[in-house]
């Protein structure tokens, strides 16, 4: 099992960083592609029950996103059938926990109302950390948009999360870790894009939108 989870990091790492870099580089045609073939090996790295890989409410994102934006019908499928937790000791900020199991739902097409969305805002909005009221907030907000058909909301949202996400790039923690784009943010757009055919209006290098058209 260890010698799986360690090939399954090294694998799915690789092609991030090539999709990831081709981007930076220019070459944009790759990149697509290149994430394609990460997803399996995302939803492996994140979801499967024997690795028991060690996620976080935060780092998990990554690969919800991935599957949510690379992964093929039988992936998302898989997804939203997965009875996915975290323990206690791995579950930074509840209100973190909350949104990345509503991404999930909202991404795999199953019911998610405004009292869970509402709850979550009010949780993140609550928490004593300047991450979660920054960035979290926005993307539940997003997801609340999204189910209340609330366009402008909804643009907002990404904003907010893109201007968290570049200011994290510049100044803050993932200033060296080459993480040039936003997954949350562009899984935000797609959502909207799937769901009532909206089209972001946001320009930013860390939204690359032409990965979702």
């Amino acid at each position: 099992i260890e010698k799986r989870e360690q090939a399954l990091f090294v694998v799915t790492g690789k092609y991030i960083e090539l999709a990831q870099a081709s981007y930076a580089i220019g070459r944009l045609a790759e990149v697509r592609p290149y994430f394609e073939q990460a997803a399996p090996f995302a939803f492996l790295r994140g979801f499967d029950p024997e690795l028991k890989t060690c996620k976080i409410d935060w780092t998990i994102q990554e690969e919800i996103c991935i599957v949510l934006l690379f992964g093929n019908p039988d992936l998302l499928s898989q997804l939203s059938t997965t009875n996915w937790s975290l323990p206690a000791e791995r579950i930074m900020h509840q209100a973190c926990y909350a949104y990345d199991k509503l991404l999930i739902k909202a991404g795999t097409g199953q019911t998610v109302t405004t009292d869970e969305l509402d709850l979550a805002i009010a949780e993140a909005k609550a928490t004593k950390d300047k991450d979660v009221q920054q960035y979290i907030v926005s993307l539940l907000e997003g997801l609340l948009a999204i189910e209340t058909a609330d366009q402008d909301m909804w643009q907002s949202s990404i904003v907010k999360a893109i201007k968290w996400h570049a200011d994290e790039c510049q100044f803050g923690e993932l200033k060296d870790m080459d993480e040039f784009i936003c997954f949350n943010a562009l899984t935000l757009a797609k959502l909207g894009k799937d769901r009532h055919h909206w089209q972001c209006q946001t320009d930013s290098v860390y939204l690359p939108l032409f990965l979702i058209d």
